[in-house]
């Protein structure tokens, strides 16, 4: 199938969706006794919230959707708020894929919700693993030439992570770029900018601006507010206005809302960028002091919160750290991660019992190693 470079890239959505009629919610006017939504009149007590919690939240919080468009650099049309980036991803797979009609390109090892909202929504999944390379710097690159081989007429769209979790290496934007020649008006490609924060690079917003491609951002990392969930979705006005279609109303809750927009506040920001040099510099303390570790035989350069490390035994790296309190990840079931461990950077004092506590387990299995010789 060749490109199809002015198509429409609606076209490309179920289209049993792109005639759908959205739900009308009923109208909220500041100052107004609102008795047209079925709400309680009454305030939940301990209920300090602006809105009142016996209101609904806003079908779509617009006064959050612009102060995110603001902090990305793009126009508020072009941004729709979601619950983290992981409703980004499951609305988008819902919108574009048909059950066992339509697929979409994964890269791993690479984010694993990608695989899942696919298997949820009944859509194939096209693996086409990352490369591997002695360089660290090179390893885990795009295999550019097999992701364009591996469009065809029912795939919809093509996720990319960089910086890729959980290999925390950025994706060469030229890679990226002949992609998304390769997927113009055959399918939509999605950058996950999900650690663009802890990333020395540029994002890929003037990519977006050249091609129909989708951006993902979220402030679980960034701001700290993992538990709030709050993510933006970054696309053309028309995608944006088609997907808040079938994204329902009220998702994003009052509290959420509030608590956003505080942690938005320049001087919330200002704390923020201070705690993103500090984990950067952990980032490469701890890389450096993790290299000398008798266990570890490779740590990959990273431009993520976190490392991966490759270990001479991944399930004792991971139980000498857990006995010491500290709780890593393994990927015993992805291929090309046997005996790796993912490491979330944290404060210096965490970083510090982490290295104490696989110091003190490579110690111990080196003993153990000799006594049996």
């Amino acid at each position: 199938m060749t490109a199809a470079p002015n198509r429409d890239i609606l076209e490309l959505a179920r289209p049993e969706l792109r005639s759908l009629i959205p739900y009308t919610p009923g109208r909220y006017e500041p100052g107004s006794v609102r008795l047209n939504a079925n709400e309680s009149p009454y305030r939940a007590p301990g209920d300090a919230t602006a809105r009142g919690l016996n209101r609904y939240p806003p079908p779509r919080p617009q006064a959050l959707q612009e102060r995110l468009a603001e902090q990305y650099g793009v126009a508020t049309k072009e941004l729709l708020v979601t619950r983290g980036s992981s409703e980004a991803i499951d609305v988008l797979i819902r919108a574009f894929c048909a059950a066992r009609r339509d697929a979409v390109i994964v890269c791993p090892p690479t984010f694993d919700m990608y695989r899942l909202y696919a298997g949820i929504q009944g859509a194939d999944l096209v693996q086409v693993p990352l490369l591997r390379n002695d360089d660290p710097s090179m390893d885990f690159s795009l295999d550019t030439a097999g992701v364009i081989d591996a469009l065809n007429d029912r795939t919809k769209l093509i996720f990319i992570c960089s910086p890729n979790n959980p290999t925390g290496i950025s994706m060469d934007p030229e890679d990226v770029n002949s992609i998304c020649r390769a997927a113009r008006g055959r399918a939509l490609v999605v950058i996950d900018e999900a650690y663009m924060e802890f990333s020395s690079g540029p994002d890929f917003e003037a990519l977006r601006q050249r091609h129909a491609v989708v951006r993902l951002r979220t402030l679980s990392k960034f701001v700290s507010l993992a538990g709030v969930r709050c993510g933006a979705l970054i696309a053309a006005p028309r995608l944006i206005e088609f997907l808040a279609n079938v994204l329902p109303p009220y998702t994003f809750p009052t509290p959420s809302i509030e608590m956003v927009l505080k942690a938005l506040s320049s001087d919330s920001l200002g704390v923020s960028g201070e705690r993103i040099t500090v984990l950067r510099r952990e980032r490469a303390r701890l890389a450096n002091a993790l290299g000398a570790v008798p266990e570890i035989t490779r740590v990959w350069p990273s431009e993520g919160n976190f490392l991966l490390v490759e270990t001479r035994d991944a399930n004792r790296f991971t139980e000498s750290a857990r006995r010491s309190g500290i709780l890593v990840r393994m990927f015993a079931n992805h291929t090309g991660l046997k005996n790796c461990v993912r490491i979330t950077v944290g404060r210096p004092d965490q970083n510090d019992l982490l290295l104490a506590a696989v110091a003190a387990g490579g110690s111990d299995a080196a003993s153990e190693v000799k006594n049996h010789a």
